[in-house]
């Protein structure tokens, strides 16, 4: 899964008591906020979708494949906007790939 997401620690306030925590997270998929994702996928990429992604740009190359698992189907919507998927082309803007 390539997602935007939402990093959580496992303690609200880390001190010095805490230190070892600082690398310990959990993130969570979600919309962009401030944080951007850019998947360009190039001449012969294939990108299996297993996990809902929210991605701010999506380039994909004439000859890449976005793809669901097998046997499911993968929805794309761009600013909440059901959209085709096609090779070839660049979607920019609030999107979400579903596999369902």
């Amino acid at each position: 899964m390539i997602s935007a997401s939402a990093s959580r620690h496992a303690v609200t306030t880390i001190t010095s008591t805490e230190w070892r925590q600082i690398n310990r997270v959990t993130n969570t998929p979600q919309a962009a906020v401030n944080n951007g994702v850019i998947v360009k996928l190039g001449a012969g990429s294939v990108w299996t979708v297993t996990g809902t992604s929210y991605l701010t740009k999506l380039v994909v190359d004439a000859d890449a494949t976005v793809q669901a698992p097998t046997g499911r189907t993968l929805t794309l919507t761009v600013d909440a906007t059901a959209t085709a998927l096609t090779p070839g082309v660049t979607y920019t803007g609030a999107l979400t790939l579903t596999p369902a």
